[in-house]
């Protein structure tokens, strides 16, 4: 009998992202807007992001709005932390955008925390640590 040849098969590894939340008395389309405007970015108005909230057994709808940069092969999604009845992440009440994509090095996303506190109608913009949310598949 031959000798068996053994195939190991590595697992890919999981993206990486990347976690801003912006507090604004503005309107969605008008963080969009001044995202688009003020940071060079192409948002666009998508599908709602339904959430099933487990404790009151309704679905919860926020809005999304996404730019896909092609140069850079990154995905950035804009998403409320407010609907009509609640909250996406409920822990954090303050926040009222959730901007969500793939991992810069440091300095870019420095550069871009810059760029998102000139806007004028941003009060404060948080760099958050994904890991650390206990409802970050409410984001995905």
């Amino acid at each position: 009998m031959g000798k068996k040849n053994v195939h190991k098969l590595s697992p890919e590894l999981e993206p990486t992202y990347s976690l801003l939340g912006i507090s604004s008395h503005e309107n969605d389309y008008r963080i969009s807007w001044a995202l688009n405007e003020h940071v060079g970015m192409h948002f666009a108005k998508t599908d709602n992001h339904n959430f099933l909230h487990p404790k009151f057994a309704e679905t919860l709808v926020f809005t999304q709005y996404v730019y896909v940069d092609d140069a850079d092969y990154r995905t950035f999604r804009l998403v409320s932390n407010r609907c009509d009845n609640g909250f996406l992440l409920d822990e954090y009440k303050n926040i009222d955008f959730w901007l969500l994509f793939d991992t810069f090095e440091k300095p870019q996303l420095q550069t871009l925390v810059t760029k998102i506190r000139a806007i004028q109608f941003v009060s404060a913009v948080f760099s958050m640590d994904l890991e650390k949310l206990k409802n970050k598949n409410r984001l995905f």
